[in-house]
């Protein structure tokens, strides 16, 4: 196979192929054939789709349409229309399905873009799949498949519908991007396994230690390939070129699929111009566009008889026939090239495309062969001399800046061709390309043993040093603000990085992103997220990038997007990829909080779900659910309470939020240790706010179990009956809260039965109808009096036993409260280190508000029922010092509750009975 020099071939190999096979990835990119590029076949936006594309390729080399259409032999390949109708003749059954698919996008709010989000989870399971060290680079290979699947789905909706549809800006836009991404993913795997392959290397060695083993015999093109080997900035500056070129065919496929190139059956160059020519010779040609023509068909012709010119319709196809070279030239197809070239009669310029190939005779190796036999040597062995030259021609300014690119391209000379090279992946590919070749030339000369001298090169073909920094500090330095704005698009910037290697400057400009929102001038998208976050993934698995906490900020903005767009399924892997436990437990319980605020009312299946998803992922299943109901119950720091204890305040919608969150610690029973001390907290709250109700309901919410639970759990764990401190403190609130709770609804109880179902008597009213004494009244009536009395008394005897029963029930459940052991009422019975804590502050302001209350509805109790004796015995528990309730007591209580107790004296003594 004849070698071609590595400055201007492209790479024929798919990154796929460049992971299955990195032995031969160079050697292949250095002896690749004519066609390198000519048979990828990814999905491009057609010029239409490129017009409307902002900072793409659009405005590359391929803008001026370099479709040669008037010579060569190509069949001229069917238009998007004559497609269409030839599917609706031929297939009637498959346009009726594209239109039915077409009809179903377009009631979509933006076509396409829900089928896109699948990228989501393809992602996920792709990372998943993947997870051995050894096979990061499948899994890049994969996310690149994945995002080229979506692009060539976008590309064929966008086919299909009417063109100027107002409905596929966006998607016009998201094929775009996803563009983008499906390049930054092939780059990767191409820069990442080269650099990783060349890390057991020594890819700095010394020129003459890289020599050594060269000898008189080595040839241009061996060399080339050890410099390749060795190398390792030449080889991957090579690999960027091979990247951008393939990302040029690939525009290039699409939006100049429907090219025609030639009309007629003879291989001709400049027809017109010779056929005019004849005509004259024969007398002819009466045309005055043939006046002042070109006298001879040479190739130097038009540039040696400067004063006339080639035939109108032949310039046009020149012009045409030179920006399809180059554009071809552009996308790493030479062969193509030539073979246009051969095609529009013009085997001179495709003989000029092989000056530049390297000299290589295999006859110079020593042969073991017996017969002898010698090799067609391939390459030119005056290549220095072609690229003067070619250098020359590049400074004459009476040729066209698409021939003079083309010789700059094959020459190394950056000056003349930039002015073909608009876009910002055009400039990039014109610097490396030069550089490339200075690094080539420069060894050649040094290192291989020439018989002759070679020519000299200009000055300033030398003076082009050129580095990967020179380079893009040269495109940000631009005046050109087009090229500027390409520029400043976040997926070049990550590009850019990656070309310079510079994973810590990457995670950090992508870290940065995340504070900007939408004041950045391309605002971070979900897709744009997805792929931050799986490029820190992949660079913390090959141990690139020194920042867990950037990789870590890239992660979580990631997990909220996911959540956000109701991904909750794949938030806990990646929340799961964060080093540190207590990140990982704050961030899934965020996202749970989120999904808990997202949805009206959470099931408890939802819940188990989401909290099994964590588990899996060995995340702390506990402090999850623990850090969600802190958050969901956060009520503030600042301490509320009622000053009255008689009040009754509603329950809120949030209150009730609040309370359900609480079943984010009933998954398990190991958590209800947990439950029971966030409840206390919302209950201590709740009593302070006097939302008695919403105590009501979340004591409701705790199952009656709890307590047996935790202490089985605890027993079984470690053989002791003693519960720890904080769980024994959380069981006595719990109980203090429940002996309280169980008064107020005794004294409810007792008071409604008391004051509202005492039975009424029906004498007075019948006396009044009949208007006379019981003596004037019928045998009848005298008879129904009787019976409604006797009623009476039997409905009074009922009502006076269920109110002595509700007055006991209500005095002993009031005496839980005030004569609660260990210690009284919401008092700790062990001492914490910490005595001045927010739970010991409601703890004690629940005391001053709840005893005087629990004390002065027992009193309201004996009063009513003419238990006065009871009540001085009241007045006893309250002062006495092992209780010590007056403590408790401000003096505006102990007034009142002194003042009903006075009164009970006073009715004592007024019936004669001792006090």
């Amino acid at each position: 196979m004849e070698f071609q020099s590595p400055i201007i071939s492209g790479s024929d190999l798919s990154v796929t192929d460049r992971l299955n096979l990195p032995s031969r990835r160079m050697k292949l990119s250095l002896e690749k054939s004519s066609n390198m590029m000519g048979a990828v076949s990814l999905a491009s936006p057609n010029r239409h789709t490129m017009s409307l594309m902002s900072d793409d390729l659009s405005h590359t080399i391929f803008e001026g349409d370099p479709t040669f259409t008037r010579i060569g032999l190509a069949v001229p390949r069917k238009t998007l229309d004559e497609t269409r109708v030839d599917l609706t003749v031929n297939n009637f059954s498959r346009k009726k399905h594209n239109e039915e698919l077409m009809s179903i996008l377009l009631e979509e709010e933006v076509p396409g873009v829900e089928n896109v989000l699948e990228l989501f989870e393809s992602f996920f399971q792709t990372f998943q799949s993947y997870g051995a060290e050894h096979q990061v680079f499948n899994q890049c290979a994969e996310y690149e498949s994945k995002c080229g699947e979506q692009v060539t789905a976008l590309h064929k909706l966008i086919q299909m519908a009417p063109q100027g549809h107002s409905k596929l800006a966006q998607a016009q836009e998201l094929e775009q991007e996803l563009r983008f991404e499906r390049d930054t993913w092939r780059l990767v795997a191409s820069l990442y396994q080269d650099r990783l392959n060349s890390e057991f290397q020594d890819s700095e060695m010394e020129s003459e230690e890289i020599w050594s083993g060269l000898d008189d015999a080595t040839s241009e093109d061996d060399l080339v390939r050890q410099l390749y080997e060795k190398n390792a900035i030449i080889r991957q500056a090579q690999l960027v070129v091979d990247w951008l070129e393939q990302r040029a065919a690939d525009v290039y496929h699409d939006s100049h699929y429907s090219q025609a190139e030639f009309y007629g059956d003879a291989v001709t160059g400049w027809e017109n111009t010779l056929h005019s020519l004849t005509s004259k010779k024969r007398g002819l040609s009466t045309d005055n566009v043939e006046h002042n023509l070109v006298t001879q068909m040479d190739p130097d012709a038009p540039n040696r008889e400067q004063s006339r010119r080639l035939h109108p319709l032949d310039k046009e196809d020149e012009m045409r026939l030179l920006r399809s070279v180059f554009a071809r030239l552009r996308c790493g197809q030479l062969d193509e090239a030539q073979q246009l070239c051969f095609r529009a009669g013009q085997p001179f310029r495709a003989a000029i495309l092989e000056g530049w190939k390297l000299f290589h005779d295999p006859n110079m190796k020593s042969r073991t062969d017996v017969a002898n036999t010698k090799e067609s040597p391939s390459g030119n062995p005056y290549r220095d001399i072609w690229k003067t030259m070619s250098w020359k021609e590049c400074e004459n300014v009476q040729l066209s800046v698409e021939e003079r690119s083309i010789l700059a391209l094959l020459c190394g000379h950056l000056k003349a061709l930039l002015p073909a090279c608009p876009s910002w992946e055009d400039q990039l590919w014109a610097h490396l390309r030069a550089m490339i070749d200075h690094c080539v030339e420069k060894e050649l000369r040094r290192c291989v043993n020439y018989k002759r001298q070679l020519q000299v090169l200009p000055d300033e073909y030398w003076n082009q040093q050129l580095t990967i920094e020179s380079i893009f500090s040269t495109l940000a330095a631009s005046r050109d603000k087009t090229l500027l704005a390409q520029g400043r698009d976040q997926y070049r910037i990550i590009q850019r990085y990656l070309i310079m290697d510079d994973v810590d400057g990457l995670l950090e400009e992508m870290s940065s992103w995340l504070s900007k929102g939408d004041n950045w001038s391309v605002h971070l998208r979900p897709h744009m997220l997805r792929l931050m976050a799986h490029l820190a993934l992949f660079f913390r698995r090959i141990g690139r990038g020194s920042s867990d906490d950037l990789i870590g900020s890239i992660l979580e903005a990631y997990v909220l997007q996911l959540v956000s767009l109701g991904r909750t399924d794949l938030a806990a892997v990646y929340v799961a990829q964060l080093p540190l436990p207590e990140d990982q437990i704050r961030l899934y319980a965020q996202c749970l909080v989120m999904v808990e605020e997202q949805q009206e009312s959470c099931e408890d299946t939802e819940r188990q779900r989401l909290l099994y998803l964590a588990h899996q992922v060995g995340l702390d299943v506990n402090a999850i659910a623990k850090q969600v109901v802190i958050t969901l119950c956060n009520q503030g720091d600042v301490i509320q309470h009622a000053n009255d204890a008689s009040l009754q305040v509603a329950t809120s919608a949030e209150d009730e939020r609040r309370i359900r969150s609480l079943s984010w610690l009933l998954m398990d029973p190991s958590m209800r240790s947990q439950l029971l001390i966030q409840a206390n907290t919302l209950m201590r709250g709740y009593l302070l706010r006097r939302q008695i109700d919403a105590v009501k309901l979340t004591f409701k919410l705790i199952p009656p179990d709890t307590l047996k639970i935790l202490s089985e759990l605890w027993e079984s764990r470690t053989g002791l009956t003693d519960l720890p401190t904080e769980v024994a403190a959380a069981t006595r609130e719990y109980l203090s809260i429940q002996a309280y709770i169980d008064a107020l609804d005794a004294f409810q109880e007792w008071f409604a039965r008391f004051h509202h179902s005492k039975p009424k008597k029906t004498e007075a009213s019948v006396q009044q109808q009949r208007g006379g004494a019981s003596a004037q009244l019928s045998f009848t009536e005298n008879l129904l009096k009787e019976q409604h009395l006797k009623q009476h008394q039997v409905e009074m005897l009922r009502w006076q036993a269920a109110v002595d029963s509700l007055t006991e029930t209500a005095i002993d459940k009031l005496y839980n409260v005030l004569l609660f052991p260990d210690g009284g009422w919401m008092a700790d019975s062990v001492q914490f280190e910490d005595e001045d804590t927010p739970r010991q502050q409601q703890q004690q302001l629940l005391r001053q508000s709840c005893i005087p209350h629990a004390a002065l509805l027992l009193c309201n109790i004996l009063t009513s029922t003419h238990r006065h004796s009871q009540c001085l015995e009241l007045a006893n528990v309250v002062a006495s010092e092992q209780q010590s309730l007056y403590k408790v007591c401000s003096a505006e209580q102990l007034a009142q509750l002194t003042k009903h107790l006075r009164q009970a004296y006073v009715k004592l003594l007024d019936h004669g009975e001792s006090p």
